[in-house]
């Protein structure tokens, strides 16, 4: 959004922020943590995390030539602990709207990724994908599988609350 004001000549400079805090987040949308309840396993641990950059007019690049902005994809699923399940349609549906109004293959990009949908959601991506003929394997991953260690740190199916943290990880590491 804040690109689409840069070039509408709305604004010269926007910087984007996000941030997330696990004991917040955990209150407000999941298991308050003074119940002390089991979390079923494919269940996602919020991060706490922050991330920004700043977008300018002028400059020498990185420069942001193309957004497809994505949809509501609700394929029915009900399971409120199941986040990547539920997000996964409508991920995988602006990938390929994305490669399909640029007609690039997913081999032009170094990395395709998603912010919140752990492993669950990943997997189900990647069998979208190829069931619709897009091979994303080599190169997709989802952040919140890439900010845990599901193995030491008992994430199950990962990390959430990264959708705009990992855009603004991605845009610094460029």
């Amino acid at each position: 959004m804040s690109s689409i004001g840069i070039d509408g000549n709305f604004f010269e400079n926007v910087i984007c922020a996000a941030s997330s805090h696990f004991c917040s987040a955990e209150k407000q949308f999941r298991f308050p943590l003074e119940l002390g309840t089991q979390r079923p396993p494919s269940s996602q641990w919020t991060v706490t995390g922050a991330g920004s950059a700043i977008l300018s007019k002028n400059g020498n690049g990185p420069f942001i030539t193309n957004i497809t902005p994505g949809k509501i994809v609700d394929k029915g699923i009900k399971d409120s602990n199941n986040m990547g399940s539920a997000m996964a349609p409508a991920a995988i549906d602006t990938i390929i709207t994305h490669l399909e109004d640029t007609g690039r293959s997913p081999s032009y990009y170094d990395g395709i990724f998603t912010g919140d949908l752990g492993y669950i959601g990943k997997e189900i991506v990647m069998e979208m994908a190829k069931s619709k003929g897009y091979n994303i394997k080599n190169n997709y991953n989802d952040c919140g599988v890439l900010i845990f260690d599901k193995e030491n740190q008992d994430t199950h199916s990962g990390g959430s609350r990264l959708c705009m943290l990992c855009f603004c990880i991605f845009w610094i590491s460029l």
